[in-house]
């Protein structure tokens, strides 16, 4: 008896040890890596998030964005952090891309997946004074001059996963050049050293009025922002290439951390304002969180890992 009550005495010191120190994340600010330039649509909806967490006081602590040129440069940062909860990242499918073209040696398998929050779809944009009026005449021109007409992209990126999908639909082939994220795909485009680029409605909204239209969204529906801009099902291709919003922590972050950045971010959702905020950005309303989330990339990768020599090819 005496020896099975020093054990539960034991056990209850350990525990009343632990507890406290679980119970203190955050300890110090967090700092949030985004693998793209302030304007970004990661960046974007990362910030709206953010804002809304900080302005319901459920941290304690508060959250710092690093933006960091180069997605394998961010999630390798991010991959080798002491994995306690206090730097952690935003990323999409780009992830995904960038293990099948052969540019990192690991994917979301490397990182604890915290929750999604929202998914958006491509805009297909060009110059306004350009020579393509809509998407057949830019699909029409491309299939006329293979590998001539001009594509303002990330190779490998989630949006050369959107533009490969459409050119293999359309069966056309692009010359890809490698530009760099959304904001500097739309001035390369406006700029005429590419003849058109797909961007997120994030970053679209931001050139709006400066001489660029979108002429299809890469998908199965219209965007009731830009109702002139058709779908590409519509249109005969029948693509549906979203940019889910994951957040990640490093491998071997503890389940008690991962769950309050989840709760955190859950909350943060169901916040009316958010949802309105969102919206406006062209965001579709999901959050998913624990094995939901990590079940949904799990699929989405196994589509994107056959990609591979398609997306590293062009």
């Amino acid at each position: 008896m005496a020896r099975t009550k020093a054990l539960i005495t034991g056990i209850a010191l350990a525990l009343a040890g632990i507890a406290p120190a679980a119970a203190e994340f955050p300890e110090k600010p967090i700092q949030v890596i985004v693998p793209a330039g302030p304007g970004s649509a990661t960046d974007t909806i990362t910030r709206l998030v953010l804002n809304k967490i900080a302005e319901q006081k459920t941290l304690g602590q508060p959250t710092v964005v690093v933006n960091v040129n180069g997605g394998p440069i961010a999630a390798s940062r991010v991959k080798d952090a002491t994995a306690d909860g206090h730097e952690i990242m935003v990323y999409h499918i780009g992830l995904l891309s960038t293990k099948a073209v052969g540019k990192l040696a690991f994917g979301a398998e490397a990182f604890e997946p915290i929750a999604q929050t929202g998914s958006t779809q491509f805009l297909v944009a060009v110059a306004e004074g350009g020579p393509y009026k809509d998407l057949k005449s830019l699909v029409d021109a491309a299939k006329a001059k293979p590998n001539t007409i001009t594509e303002g992209n990330v190779i490998g990126g989630a949006s050369h996963i959107a533009t490969l999908s459409l050119a293999q639909k359309a069966g056309y082939q692009a010359r890809i050049v490698q530009v760099g994220d959304g904001p500097k795909r739309l001035q390369s485009v406006l700029g005429g050293h590419t003849a058109y680029t797909v961007v997120s409605p994030q970053e679209y909204k931001r050139f709006q009025g400066s001489g660029i239209r979108a002429i299809a969204v890469i998908g199965p529906a219209r965007n009731p922002e830009w109702p002139d801009a058709p779908s590409t099902k519509e249109l005969g291709y029948d693509i549906n290439v979203s940019v889910d919003t994951w957040w990640f922590a490093p491998k071997g972050t503890p389940k008690v951390v991962v769950g309050k950045l989840a709760d955190v971010i859950e909350r943060a959702m169901a916040d009316p304002g958010l949802k309105e905020a969102l919206a406006k950005q062209g965001v579709a309303q999901i959050m998913l969180r624990g094995d939901a989330v990590a079940r949904h990339i799990a699929a989405v990768d196994a589509a994107v890992q056959p990609l591979g020599p398609a997306l590293g090819g062009q």
